[in-house]
């Protein structure tokens, strides 16, 4: 995986964060007067496709200051809002509320942050509006996944965004997921007389989703989907319900297995020097290349595979909204920097992955995003166009 060199606080930060005094007002943030709102609408001028050059990021917006007292932090006495690009619980919204719990102790200031869920069409309801709408003041970020990186790449017409003019402040990089499956439905899977294995999915964008579109498709596995949930969480209580039959995550499957529910299919795993090895945590679970075999297909078919994984590099990252000056960003991702240097923060990380991750910030994200952009139409829309031959979209 990709090594990005972290940023370190600036000396005049640390200065400002020693001498800072009771503030007599609060300075107000460069930004346009609309307020923020929690539905999107559709904008004035098309997205760029993508692939096409990056939209030239705005020059360094001057910093904000105090009428009176300069020195008074930004965020001093206010309220960060991150929107998790999901419903409660699953993995996107773990990460965005451990985020909120360690970023605001190296925010100078300390603000508090709060986390609210927006969920919608696979997290693009949250990013239209933090586009559309949201005032890029640094006071409402977001949180959100691959998922949005793989609706861009295939040109959804949902997608009102371009996450190449986003302003990242970090993210955390995971190893591939894992797809499990019911114990009681596993012997279908292969059976093409028995009833369909269903396959829980929001809509169909999701990274594990590669498992049983290409096991369908190129190993004839008998498998539907069942679309329209609002998160990992959502799909995972179906499942205990019974009604979906597989689903894919990392430390769900674990749960379940530990619960004697599941047994895994086969994983992404971990891409690694132009191959792919099973994940520390799954270390019985073959990779999907493992499964296809000879069956394994080349051109398109598996430039599509790759393109969608290209995303996986990034996972989950939290970002501020197109022109949010540079100042502000800078706040935000120094704080990122220490936070990625507190030992409590990692280790929250382990207990909610339990799986190799990576740490990138600012600038590092933005590169990991284009170059997940950066492919070819033709295999980005590979993936949707096996969901449309199964029904799974329109």
């Amino acid at each position: 995986m990709k090594k990005i060199p972290l940023l370190f606080l600036s000396v005049s930060l640390t200065i400002l964060l020693l001498v800072s005094c009771t503030p007599s007002s609060t300075p107000a943030p460069v930004s346009p007067a609309q307020p923020a709102a929690t539905q999107p609408v559709q904008p004035a001028a098309t997205t760029p496709p993508p692939g096409a050059a990056a939209t030239p990021r705005p020059a360094a917006t001057p910093a904000p200051t105090a009428a009176a007292t300069p020195q008074t932090p930004y965020y001093q006495g206010r309220t960060i809002e991150i929107v998790a690009a999901t419903a409660p619980g699953g993995g996107t919204d773990t990460t965005a509320r451990i985020v909120a719990s360690y970023l605001p102790k190296y925010i100078p200031g300390n603000p508090k942050i709060l986390v609210r869920n927006v969920p919608g069409a696979g997290g693009v309801v949250a990013m239209n509006t933090l586009f559309e709408r949201t005032k890029p003041d640094g006071l409402t970020l977001i949180h959100g996944s691959s998922s949005l990186i793989n609706n861009q790449q295939r040109g959804r017409e949902t997608v009102h965004y371009d996450l190449r003019n986003i302003k990242p402040i970090g993210n955390i990089g995971g190893a591939g997921p894992v797809v499990g499956i019911s114990k009681k439905a596993a012997s279908r899977l292969k059976d093409p007389n028995a009833e369909p294995v269903i396959m829980g999915t929001r809509s169909g964008e999701e990274t594990f989703n590669l498992i049983p579109l290409f096991g369908r498709e190129f190993l004839g596995w008998n498998v539907k989907w069942l679309t329209g949930f609002g998160g990992t969480g959502e799909i995972v209580l179906a499942f205990l319900r019974g009604e979906v039959d597989m689903f894919g995550d990392g430390q769900n499957v674990k749960m379940v297995m530990e619960q004697g529910l599941a047994e895994t299919v086969a994983q992404i795993g971990i891409y690694e020097k132009g191959n792919f090895k099973r994940r520390p945590d799954f270390p019985d679970t073959p990779t999907m290349v493992e499964v296809l075999g000879d069956k394994k297909p080349s051109g398109i078919a598996w430039q599509g595979y790759m393109a969608t994984l290209a995303a996986q590099f990034v996972f989950k990252f939290t970002a501020a909204p197109p022109k949010t000056p540079d100042n502000i960003v800078k706040i935000l991702t120094d704080a990122f920097t220490q936070m990625n240097k507190d030992p409590k923060f990692h280790e929250m990380l382990v207990k909610t992955f339990a799986e190799e991750y990576e740490v990138n910030i600012g600038e590092g994200t933005l590169d990991l995003i284009n170059e997940a952009l950066n492919v070819p139409m033709e295999a980005a829309t590979y993936p949707d166009t096996l969901l449309k031959k199964f029904d799974v979209i329109k």
